[in-house]
């Protein structure tokens, strides 16, 4: 393994803990740590008995490399397995970082911050389903108006991304908050290390952990627009599918299929989000139209647009946008570019059904 060779990286130890905990759970090295969070356990236990009984570093890099290639398979349909190649590839770039026994140290304690903090997400409190009613309700001021607004469709939606959001990065920073205040005073204590090392290490820690909140929150965001969504029509007695549909690499979050006509919507933060997948796909899907509703306006060209509409899409936005105001009133787009407050009655006429607009008992 190169890992053992003479290189030595002549800057950038003091990072040794961020660099380590990046490489455990990075896609490209097969995202060790999710899978053999039991074999790191085991890893770490035994580096700290070689630390103990002073052994040679280059028999704690031996330890560090069988351990993580041991559990992984090696073959898979007659060949090498992926897996084993990305394994190989981080035990390199591991142990290129590991020179003496403060490397091991830092590395066991990239172990030790990765399980901690892989388990506290775990841990946090998702954005649930009623949370998502409930936020919808409020916003139509069920319960307390004569009759639902419709054109109140959008606001809700883009309340549930908003309170799906900030309930997610409450939790999960209320959460570190707490380990890293227990794991200074460990840090502090256990292995003496001066302030600035401590510093060094907790922020290499937060760093990580709110590289994978972030990606956990941008994950968790579609699913809390599907339920929203799907409860919004609901409300109104708008008859869909219910679920999210997955055509290749196309998602859709619901259908809806009255006498009239069918459409699939596609609700997203932005139009970043790989939309051309959708276009010139509504046979494929079973719907007579796509419709976008983007609650971000930062990716929405005109380009993006025309696009839709040539594909006989359709995209909702707010009347108070940059958007609809540069381009509400161009005739090219009077097909494609809808107001948000628009959405649930352009749905209902164009399928051919009723739009309830009762409030719940």
């Amino acid at each position: 393994m190169k890992g053992n060779s003479d290189f030595k990286f002549v800057a950038g130890s003091q990072d040794n803990v961020y660099w380590f905990l990046r490489h455990l759970v990075a896609s490209r090295y097969g995202n060790y740590a999710r899978h053999e969070e039991a074999q790191l356990r085991r890893i770490s236990d035994g580096l700290k008995g070689l630390l103990r009984d002073e052994a040679k570093i280059e028999d704690m890099c031996s330890v560090i490399e069988d351990g993580l290639m041991d559990p992984v398979p090696s073959r898979y349909g007659g060949d090498i397995s992926k897996r084993y190649r990305q394994t190989e590839d981080l035990v390199e770039r591991l142990l290129r970082r590991i020179n003496n026994k403060s490397d091991v140290r830092d590395f066991i304690l990239a172990i030790n911050a990765v399980i901690n903090t892989t388990a506290l997400q775990n841990d946090v409190k998702k954005f649930c389903s009623d949370e998502v009613v409930s936020i919808i309700d409020e916003t139509l001021d069920v319960g307390s108006c004569e009759s639902l607004d419709p054109s109140l469709a959008y606001d809700a939606l883009y309340n549930v991304d908003v309170g799906g959001e900030e309930t997610q990065l409450s939790e999960q920073r209320e959460a570190l908050v707490k380990y890293i205040i227990n794991l200074r005073g460990k840090l502090g204590k256990k292995y003496d290390f001066e302030e600035d090392e401590v510093i060094r290490i907790v922020t290499a820690i937060s760093q990580e952990y709110e590289r994978r909140a972030g990606q956990s929150r941008s994950s968790t965001a579609g699913n809390v627009l599907e339920t929203g969504l799907q409860h919004l029509l609901e409300r109104f007695g708008l008859e869909s599918t219910g679920k999210t549909e997955h055509m290749g690499d196309l998602e859709i979050d619901n259908k809806i299929e009255g006498p009239e006509g069918s459409i699939g919507f596609s609700c997203k933060r932005s139009l970043r989000e790989r939309f051309r997948q959708s276009l010139s796909r509504q046979s494929e899907i079973g719907v007579d139209q796509i419709w976008f509703v983007a609650l971000m306006m930062a990716d929405l060209s005109k380009e993006k647009i025309k696009q839709i509409g040539d594909d006989g899409g359709r995209i909702y936005v707010p009347r108070d946008s940059y958007v609809w105001e540069l381009y509400g009133d161009q005739v090219e787009l009077e097909e494609v570019l809808y107001p948000a407050d628009r959405f649930l009655e352009d749905i209902a006429s164009y399928t051919g059904m009723k739009l309830d607009r009762e409030p719940p008992d």
